[in-house]
């Protein structure tokens, strides 16, 4: 097995560019089942991940989150029970249930794979992300016609695709692809050698460029909160920023609104629209959220995985479209939720002490900034979207919880604290 052990290990850090190859050639070969295939290379990874046995229970984390993934594996009893068939369940478990594997290669890759598994899917992101610019600016009708086929355009004009950039997967998963990857560029961007952190802003920059053309208020809103956060740890805890360098760094950025502003007020004011209109988004799906929980048959163990996804549409009177937290509960309930929720928030609580994990006394968020930065965004995002249902958006959420659990911790194999 350790003859191979590199092997498996780089092609878990190729899922992510293999899933941005399964979409571009779905675009010239309809018959391509897109969610079939990723699954395929999914259960791969997580093949691999058993071989080379990364599943660990070392940390409270750790155990919290394998008892998650056997109560979600569990719910199909009362899934069942409760009126939804196998098949709805099992649809389920490939975009929602698989990716959680993903959480224990962050726990045992060690530094050089951890980079590599993030060079993967931040060159999948921006893949994914230039091709649908270049396709965004040319405009050509097959690609117009891919677009309306697929449900990503109301209307097969040029005027209607450009209102967002879809690429090759629609606004929404481009949005949350690019934002996540925005957030992961922050590994390089804190890393001492100056060519990784030119990498980083290269990534940064342009996974910013892709969130802005996606268009989708979310995503948005978590890189520049994101961004925000980045600086806010670099000055008041890492102390590399210096006051003059953040009041370059905002000088920049408002001569760039400005300028934006004053050349191109259109594209300023489409932003700024989206980006006020948020609290409008709470509004619009609320309705749906307590209708939900309203119809559940028990609010203790949930209705069981896939019960108020799209899937179960015809077998259930509400479901959550949008609302990934709100999914969440009504599926999984007051015991599912607690869960997940205490392996998030032991996360964050390690990540403000003071230990052995942080040099010269200075918190663990130092450790974790990427990892923290990808999962605030999943919460922030699932708050309005299914993000954590999304099979190309998932897997990474989930290695940056089992990473981050797994330097917090100073257990990491290969790492040192």
């Amino acid at each position: 097995m350790d003859t191979f052990q590199p092997y498996i290990k780089k092609y878990i850090c190729l899922i992510y560019p293999l899933f941005t190859l399964i979409y571009f050639l779905y675009m010239f070969f309809s018959g391509i089942r897109t969610g079939i295939t990723m699954t395929f290379f999914l259960l791969i990874g997580i093949a691999g991940i058993c071989l080379l046995r990364l599943i660990t229970k070392e940390t409270l984390e750790d155990k919290i989150f394998g008892l998650y993934i056997i109560y979600n594996i569990l719910s199909v009893i009362w899934c069942v029970a409760f009126g939804i068939p196998v098949s709805v369940f099992i649809g389920e478990v490939s975009t929602t249930l698989l990716p959680m594997m993903l959480y224990y290669a962050g726990r045992g890759f060690d530094e050089e794979y951890a980079a590599k598994y993030y060079h993967g899917f931040i060159i999948a992101a921006l893949l994914m992300g230039g091709i649908g610019a270049v396709l965004f600016i040319w405009a050509p009708q097959f690609y117009i016609d891919f677009s309306y086929v697929n449900e990503f355009i109301s209307k097969a004009d040029a005027p209607t695709m450009r209102v967002r950039m879809n690429s090759l997967i629609g606004s929404g998963p481009m949005g949350c692809f690019v934002a996540y990857s925005m957030c992961a560029s922050a590994y390089f961007l804190r890393k001492d050698e100056k060519k990784d952190r030119i990498i980083g802003l290269v990534y940064i920059i342009l996974s910013i460029l892709f969130s802005f053309m996606a268009n989708q208020r979310s995503a948005m809103f978590c890189i520049i909160l994101m961004l925000v956060f980045f600086n806010f740890v670099d000055l008041l805890v890492d102390k590399k920023l210096s006051i003059k360098v953040l009041w370059a760094e905002i000088a920049a950025v408002a001569v760039l609104l400005a300028g934006i502003f004053i050349f191109a007020r259109g594209i300023f004011e489409k932003f700024w629209i989206r980006l006020a209109s948020i609290p409008d988004g709470f509004g619009e799906r609320s309705g749906s959220w307590f209708d939900a929980v309203g119809d559940m048959h028990n609010i203790l163990i949930g209705d069981g995985l896939g019960s108020r996804g799209h899937r179960a549409a015809e077998y259930q009177q509400y479901i959550v479209a949008d609302g990934g937290l709100v999914k969440l509960f009504v599926e999984m309930g007051i015991i599912g939720t607690a869960l997940i929720v205490a392996v998030v928030v032991l996360v964050y609580v390690r990540s403000l002490q003071k230990g052995a994990g942080a040099a010269d006394g200075r918190r663990n968020v130092s450790l974790v900034v990427p990892e923290l930065a990808i999962i605030t965004s999943a919460v922030l995002m699932s708050i309005g979207s299914n993000v954590l249902e999304m099979e190309l958006c998932a897997p990474i959420v989930y290695f940056a919880l089992g990473r981050a659990v797994g330097l917090l911790n100073g257990v990491s194999k290969g790492t040192s604290p």
